[in-house]
């Protein structure tokens, strides 16, 4: 509080009413200057200043001698500071500079340093005070003169020298000693001396001068040294006089704090609530009272939103509100606000009884809200046990730290934290077994399956604490070794956990029956297969209908295998029945079971329903293949011949259309169509060379020819193709590649490599050169001798023919992908994608596809090749993450956020993977940046609910709320999340800096 210095306006002019200096009578008569030097000094007497300046200016001009120069400068420098000119320093100090020997030195410092108080500039007053001897000057200037010093000292708080002035004014000026007592009284209360200082507003505080003042220091020094009642009734007395008074705001306060002090929190309230209302900038500690009282006075929200604004400092003020506002919280049940509030105090050492209640506080929060995103809910307990192990709450503390081992998310603070124990009991082993079990179910979801597998493997090895942990263990692992191709371990572990499995008729126990029939099919042994798959759909326990289609398809593969044709046709129409999405492959299997079993119309019929329900099915070149061929058997040559034509217009890059083209050609042949059949077969030659198919035709075209007689015609077009044309093959040449072939396949690829040399030199254009150069480039390729594999490679892409064309567009895209010709890589696995023959080959090509158009970053590319991918039914879940992940941010980049958020929130679905992390994040982002701050502000208090084992998208989280809050005007809430993010997120990464720029950007508008 700043204080007012009572009396001021005094007439300045009383430093200047000096006697100027008699003058010699006049004998003679005055001269027109000297009369106007009198003039001007009778108008100076009089205090007409302004008349005085005029005339005594004009003597100045027109005087002709400097007998009275000294007097007259005088008084024009005296008139500039009594008329208050702006320039009157500058006119006294030239004044000082003309006349160095002047009389009037003394009393034109005087005038110096006054005019300079009244400026406000009061350091320098006091340096020309210093030059003045104050002592000296007439008894009613001189009291003015050390009033006014007196004063500049105070305003510069030079208590000591400011009381002295004082303190010499009380005894020697009637006429200041109630502004010297008030002063001397003003100086012991901001020294902290509040008994002589009371004692001297007392004796000023009923005069009319003091009245207004000396009544706020006098009930502001009760309320400071606890005298609460006679503060609160002199600050009423006051108000009750007239509210509109100087003090009046203050008087609230004080009225308030002092209430506070009684315990009379509701008049309390009252007060403060109106002190607060009527000033932009309420003090600190009334605030806090103010906030204090509301929550005893069982007002919870006023009492968080009051002291929310005293915690911008780090002071036992803000330790002691945070540690209130999570009570207080409480009882509004507002979590996220009480646990942070509760975590800064608890991180405040200001207090050690508020720190210890703050801090059993923040974690009995943490416990029953299972909030732990940064692995508090473990650290908080241990951290309590350690700063108070002797605490009253030590006891359940330890107590609540065995039940946080069992139900932690943070797994690897929880082993971290039972490592430390010397002696475990059961409870806490039992706690080690299930956090074991969890990690390695959270590696499995990142697709970890060998550090899944070592996980399930230790959570074993801790013993059966848990019997349900044990058999779920057995059954991830099992999972585990079967996605690494370890069938035989995973076969053991589902058995061992359908054996200690307590409940044996849930979901999960139906899947360990259908996983069993797959590691068993997956080694071909298809009765042990069948025997599980049939297990699986008889035992009822699965509602997935998708994975019971998929248990009868593969019963049906089984019987299929074992051609038990009739049994395999029943199971392809049961899984057809269970779950329409599976139908195609269920339809195409069931037909051609129909047509190895000869009913050739029945297979037709049902590929049928394969084509008009399933245009889009990776099947469709097979029906119409197969459906050709039904039509072959039923010798309907037309019909057979229209649906091979039909496949060749539709998918003339399938490895059926080959086989389709020369089907044509000999259809052709069979039935003396001659000209029909040697162009098809030409066709084939053409458009597939280097092919069986092409070697085939070309032998059934030589025998037409042959059987036309047109001999000559068959050389002329044979001769014409590459290498002469000959497609016989001789037997050295066929002996030489067979030898080389062998070597290879018994492992010595050495001698396999030079052989295939060997054998290209010696048959450049031979029927296996093809052959030879895929070996060479898949030998090259095995080697990482890049180069080399694409010269070989490159010899095998001449060829679309080649059955190793598929092959060898695979290891040029990979190689491509590994040189970063992107561009050149995604082509070449769209063409593999193209003319893949099995679902898995075409997942593998349309996966190398993304990540080639993920690298280019084309968006366009990228929706396209992730759309095809998750247009798979069956696809791995990593798989299918990455497609989501990728197409969900080509949509943002395309303006397609509607999409992009959808394809996101799948994967937000399951934060364990990385995807799945950065989606949930990024959907709360786009929100943000699309201004719905609710939908963003619902979406990560969802994810610090869910967590993640990948922290930095959670931090990421924890700021992106704070812009949230600052965006809603919400500061508080904004730095409780910065400040407990800062706490609690120790990775060295952009996220500190982050924090820093926001807290700074908070701190600016406080």
């Amino acid at each position: 509080m700043k204080r007012k210095i009572k009396g001021y306006k005094w007439a300045a002019g009383l430093l200047c009413a000096l006697p100027v200096a008699a003058f010699s009578q006049q004998t003679e008569p005055l001269t027109g200057a000297e009369r106007l030097f009198n003039d001007g000094k009778r108008l100076f007497l009089r205090h007409d200043y302004a008349a005085a300046r005029q005339t005594l200016s004009q003597y100045v001009s027109e005087a002709e001698t400097a007998d009275f120069r000294d007097e007259a400068d005088y008084m024009l420098a005296c008139t500039a500071y009594e008329l208050g000119m702006p320039d009157r320093i500058d006119v006294l100090k030239t004044y000082l500079s003309a006349h160095p020997e002047t009389r009037y030195a003394n009393r034109v410092y005087s005038l110096i340093a006054s005019a300079y108080f009244f400026e406000g500039e009061y350091r320098e007053a006091i340096a020309v005070f210093r030059q003045c001897e104050v002592e000296a000057l007439p008894a009613e200037e001189r009291d003015a003169c050390l009033l006014r010093r007196a004063t500049s000292f105070l305003k510069t708080e030079d208590w000591t020298a400011a009381a002295f002035d004082f303190s010499v004014l009380k005894e020697v000026s009637a006429d200041y000693r109630d502004d010297a007592v008030y002063n001397l009284a003003y100086i012991d209360y901001m020294r902290g001396k509040y008994k002589p200082a009371l004692e001297g507003f007392l004796r000023v505080g009923q005069n009319g001068s003091y009245a207004e003042l000396a009544p706020y220091y006098i009930a502001d020094i009760y309320l400071k040294t606890g005298d609460y009642v006679r503060a609160k009734k002199t600050a009423e007395a006051y108000l009750d006089r007239n509210a509109a008074q100087k003090y009046a705001v203050q008087m609230a306060r004080i009225a308030g704090e002092a209430a506070f002090g009684m315990e009379d929190y509701a008049s309390a309230v009252r007060w403060l609530d109106g002190y607060c209302r009527q000033t932009s900038s309420p003090e600190r500690n009334a605030l806090y009272k103010l906030g204090m009282s509301h929550f005893k006075t069982g007002v919870y929200s006023k009492a968080v939103e009051c002291l929310g604004k005293v915690t911008g400092k780090e002071d036992l003020m803000a330790q002691n509100a945070y540690l209130h506002i999570g009570l207080a919280g409480l009882q509004l049940k507002e979590r996220n606000q009480t646990r942070m509030a509760f975590e800064r105090a608890s991180s405040m050492n200001f207090d050690p009884a508020v720190r210890e209640q703050a801090l059993y506080n923040y974690a009995l929060c943490i416990h029953e809200t299972s909030y732990s995103p940064f692995a508090e809910s473990v650290t908080v307990f241990e951290r309590f046990l350690n700063e108070y192990p002797n605490s009253p709450y030590a006891e359940k503390v330890d107590n609540y730290l065995v039940e946080v081992y069992m139900n932690t998310r943070s797994y690897e603070a929880a082993l971290r934290s039972i490592d430390k124990i010397s002696s475990p009991g059961p409870r806490i082993l039992e706690a080690k077994q299930k956090l074991l079990f969890r990690m390695g179910t959270q590696q499995f979801a990142q697709a970890d399956f060998e550090g899944a597998a070592n996980y399930f493997t230790r959570s074993l090895q801790q013993g059966q604490y848990n019997q349900q942990t044990k058999a779920d263990a057995y059954y991830w692992r099992g999972e585990s070794e079967y996605r690494m191709g370890q069938y035989a371990s995973a076969a053991n572990d589902f058995r061992l956990y359908m054996e200690f499995a307590l409940d044996k008729r849930t979901a999960e126990y139906g899947l360990a029956l259908y996983n069993m029939g797959y590691v068993y099919f997956k080694q071909k042994l298809y009765d042990k297969a069948r025997i599980w798959f049939q297990r699986c759909v008889d035992g009822g326990l699965l509602e997935n209908r998708s994975v019971l289609a998929d248990s009868y398809n593969r019963i049906g593969d089984c019987y299929f295998y074992n051609r038990l044709f009739a049994e395999a046709e029943k199971q392809y129409g049961q899984a057809v029945k269970m779950d329409a999405s599976l139908g195609d492959y269920s339809l195409f299997q069931e037909g051609f079971v129909k047509g190895l079993q000869r009913d050739y119309s029945g297979k037709i019929q049902t590929l049928n329903r394969l084509i008009t329900d399933y245009p889009q099915s990776q099947y469709m070149d097979d029906a119409l293949y197969e459906q050709g061929r039904a039509f072959v058997q039923m010798d309907d040559t037309e019909n057979a011949i229209r649906r091979y034509k039909e496949l060749l217009g539709h998918y003339p890059e399938s490895a059926l259309s080959r086989k389709a083209a020369n089907e044509i050609g000999l259809l052709y042949y069979q039935n003396d169509r001659y000209d029909e059949a040697i162009a098809a077969y030409k066709k084939v030659i053409s458009d597939y060379p280097g092919s069986e198919e092409a070697r085939l035709a070309q032998r059934d075209l030589r025998a037409i020819y042959v059987d036309l007689n047109k001999v000559d015609d068959y050389l002329a077009f044979a001769s014409a193709l590459p290498g002469g044309g000959s497609f016989d093959v001789s037997e050295r040449d066929s002996l030489t590649y067979v030898a080389a072939e062998r070597v290879y396949l018994r492992g010595n690829v050495a001698e396999a490599k030079a052989s295939f040399v060997r054998y290209l030199q010696s048959f450049p254009q031979g029927a296996f050169s093809t052959d030879a150069s895929y070996y060479l480039g898949l030998i090259a390729y095995q080697h990482k001798d890049y180069r080399e594999a694409l010269t070989y490679l490159e010899q095998v892409l001449k060829y679309s023919g080649s059955k190793y064309y598929g092959e060898a567009l695979a290891m040029s895209a990979a190689i491509a992908y590994e040189d970063k010709d992107y561009s050149k890589a995604l082509g070449l696995y769209k063409l593999l994608a193209d003319r893949s023959a099995s679902e898995e080959e075409r997942v593998q090509a349309q996966l190398g596809a993304l990540r080639s158009s993920s690298a280019l970053k084309d968006t366009k590319e990228i929706i396209s090749a992730a759309s095809a991918l998750l247009a798979h039914s069956k696809l791995l879940p990593e798989i299918k993450n990455e497609a989501l992940y990728c197409r969900a941010k080509a949509f943002v980049r395309e303006g397609r956020t509607g999409e992009g958020i959808a394809d996101l929130k799948v994967l937000s679905a399951d934060t364990r993977n990385v995807y799945g992390a950065e989606a949930k994040y990024l959907v709360a982002q786009l929100y943000f940046n699309e201004g719905k701050t609710g939908e963003a502000e619902k979406e990560v208090l969802d994810y610090i609910e869910v967590s993640t084992p990948h922290a930095y998208w959670l931090a990421r989280s924890f700021v992106l709320l704070s812009d949230v809050y600052m965006k809603l005007g919400k500061d508080m809430e904004a730095k409780q999340y910065l400040l407990s993010l800062q706490q609690n997120y120790q990775a060295n990464d952009d996220i500190a800096q982050m924090i820093e720029t926001r807290l700074a950007k908070l701190k600016s508008v406080e």
